[in-house]
């Protein structure tokens, strides 16, 4: 395994991704080659706003047009794939999205996941996984879904 060296990171990559919520079930994405599951989005364009970006990549890859609501956080993370040192910015939001979701591209599969399975799943970022699990807690809906914290694993 590579050492892991933050000045390594030839850029910077922005990203935005949606936290979509419905009937007490979170949307998760996989890319079918992958091991684990990721929060919907993808990069943001120059000149291009977060928000925009993300009601972009749900069209691109999915067809469906969501609702973005409002900016929950933004992550910072520092990780290494393939051996090469990654630095990212997410910016997540809350979304709206319909109730069937599914790939226009087949790399990738779309899910609704009752929150307590997917806190057992393997969802990278562990640490915006993590947030988003705090966020569920004091979710609105937080009475259908029942919390089980991802912390220490």
């Amino acid at each position: 395994m590579a050492k892991w060296n933050r000045s390594k990171a030839k850029k910077i990559e922005l990203l935005a991704r949606g936290i979509a919520i419905r009937d007490g079930q979170v949307l998760l994405c996989k890319n079918k080659d992958a091991d684990y599951w990721y929060f919907p989005g993808g990069h943001i364009e120059p000149g291009e706003p977060a928000a925009e970006a993300l009601e972009r990549e749900f069209i691109e890859e999915t067809g469906k047009s969501v609702k973005v609501g409002r900016p929950l956080f933004i992550h910072e993370h520092f990780f290494l794939q393939s051996g090469k040192a990654r630095h990212e910015y997410s910016f997540v939001f809350e979304v709206e999205a319909p109730p069937k979701i599914t790939s226009k591209e087949s790399h990738l599969e779309f899910h609704w996941m009752p929150w307590p399975k997917a806190a057992r799943e393997k969802i990278l970022p562990k640490p915006l996984a993590q947030l988003v699990g705090v966020f569920l807690k004091e979710h609105p809906l937080n009475q259908q879904i029942r919390f089980r914290s991802t912390r220490n694993r």
